[in-house]
């Protein structure tokens, strides 16, 4: 069922991915081992169940499967943005903790804009470059007699 943006349940509600969060806390206090999103959804399933929506808190392998899958959804953001790094062992991917990510698309973000502002910059440079060259063109046509031919 949506939820009123308006609502008291909206507005006391978490603004934060506290699942991010508590994999990232799991993963710098345990920064000298990777994990595999099984061992660390068994990690936060036994010591921090409240990450979970309650309908995946049961036995089901169907649950369990499902708390992987947000395990993994989450992990890959973080590696993406290089706060966790990623290795494939064995045919299975393992996490760390990365200290000091770059932030690639904090980066992306940044550059972006700036380019296209300084492309506007020079395309407004150009125009006004235009107009006095018209301008001039235009003073030159009225200075010349009527009869005189350019071409």
């Amino acid at each position: 069922m949506p939820v009123d943006v308006e609502s008291d349940q909206w507005n006391k509600s978490k603004r934060v991915d506290i699942l991010e969060v508590e994999i990232e806390r799991f993963l710098q206090k345990n920064s000298e081992k990777a994990y595999s999103p099984a061992e660390i959804s068994d990690h936060l399933t036994d010591e921090k169940p409240e990450v979970f929506p309650e309908i995946l808190l049961t036995e089901e392998s169907s649950a369990r499967v499902s708390r992987i899958v947000l395990i993994t959804s989450r992990l890959e953001k973080l590696a993406w943005h290089e706060r966790v790094k990623a290795h494939a062992l064995e045919g299975k991917l393992y996490y760390t903790n990365c200290e000091g990510g770059q932030f690639p698309i904090a980066e992306v973000e940044r550059n972006i804009p700036n380019r296209f502002i300084n492309i506007e910059q020079r395309i407004e440079e150009i125009d006004d470059e235009l107009g006095t060259v018209r301008r001039m063109l235009q003073d030159l046509e009225e200075e010349l007699p009527e009869d005189f031919d350019l071409l």
